[in-house]
């Protein structure tokens, strides 16, 4: 399967009339752009364009979703975040730290994190590769079984996060994260974003010490993760239009090559659901990379900066 990329009158199609937009918005999709946004490489054989045929989503269809999408509305503005299983092991992704970038990420939402619950006995599991696999299923009716038990009149979305492997179907070997986004409702595993993965057993993982480099190699991973997810709730779908937050990604070169900021025609799409203010989302995002050692989003945020002023 080839992918081709767009072209620049595709990509301004894309993202379509841009006259009403707030000017610091019409700055951030428009001014020196090719300074900022890299297309997206020539897929590999693995890659994730190289075995999905996706034409891309523009501004136009996005609008036109309706009741597949999360949008804000009086009391529902509450991003739940659910944990389930342990994470009680020296190599788990700081929570309240990935959490602390989905409040900025999706300015207006309120993200709160939930108290841990453990797996169901009818949350259908396997084993594979010497490790117990969850069906993702199982974690989604869950979420949307016990929402009467969370506040409903504040909740837009929840989403269960786990350091356990999940798969989406039996021909399937696994999944990052899956959504389901007509129900308000995602999982995501944490699992696989450990650069020992697959490189280590489980027992070897638990006794290796968590070194600087892979503690900013995991926590990026886990943010891009939880925030790409959380923005197909939003109606995102995957970006081709440049190396973008939204690309789809299938394994640990496409996921580091991603950057944790949206492309011109996704933030656009962000936009006009949360209406923030764009300016103050850069500079805030670029204090939380600065203080937990994020130094390349850092530096791009804050050079998007000086652009859109």
């Amino acid at each position: 399967m080839s992918f081709t990329a767009p072209s620049n009158e595709q990509i301004a199609e894309a993202l379509g009339d841009l006259s009403k937009l707030p000017n610091t918005m019409k700055m951030a999709v428009t001014n020196r752009i090719e300074e900022s946004f890299e297309p997206v490489p020539q897929p590999d054989g693995g890659d994730w364009l190289a075995q999905h045929n996706e034409k891309g989503q523009t501004m136009e269809s996005f609008r036109k979703m309706s009741s597949s999408k999360a949008i804000p509305h009086g009391t529902h503005k509450t991003i739940y975040i659910q944990p389930v299983g342990s994470f009680d092991h020296p190599r788990a992704p700081p929570l309240d730290v990935i959490v602390e970038f989905a409040k900025i990420f999706f300015s207006g939402c309120v993200v709160e994190l939930l108290p841990t619950v453990d797996f169901t006995k009818d949350m259908r599991k396997r084993e594979f590769d010497g490790r117990t696999q969850y069906l993702t299923g199982g974690l989604h009716d869950y979420l949307v079984r016990t929402r009467s038990q969370r506040d409903t009149r504040r909740e837009l979305l929840c989403v269960a996060v786990t350091m356990a492997d999940i798969y989406p179907q039996e021909d399937w070997s696994f999944v990052y994260g899956e959504a389901r986004t007509k129900e308000g409702v995602g999982v995501y595993s944490f699992v696989r974003l450990d650069p020992l993965f697959y490189r280590a057993t489980s027992e070897e993982i638990l006794q290796t010490p968590l070194t600087e480099e892979h503690r900013v190699i995991m926590l990026q991973r886990c943010i891009d993760t939880l925030l790409h997810e959380i923005g197909h709730l939003f109606g995102l779908e995957h970006c081709i239009y440049y190396a973008c937050l939204m690309n789809g990604t299938n394994n640990e070169k496409e996921m580091d090559r991603q950057p944790s900021h949206l492309c011109p025609v996704c933030l656009c799409k962000l936009h006009s659901t949360l209406q923030f203010d764009v300016k103050h989302l850069y500079e805030t995002f670029a204090n939380v990379c600065d203080k937990y050692g994020l130094e390349t989003e850092c530096s791009w945020y804050q050079k998007r900066l000086a652009y859109i002023h």
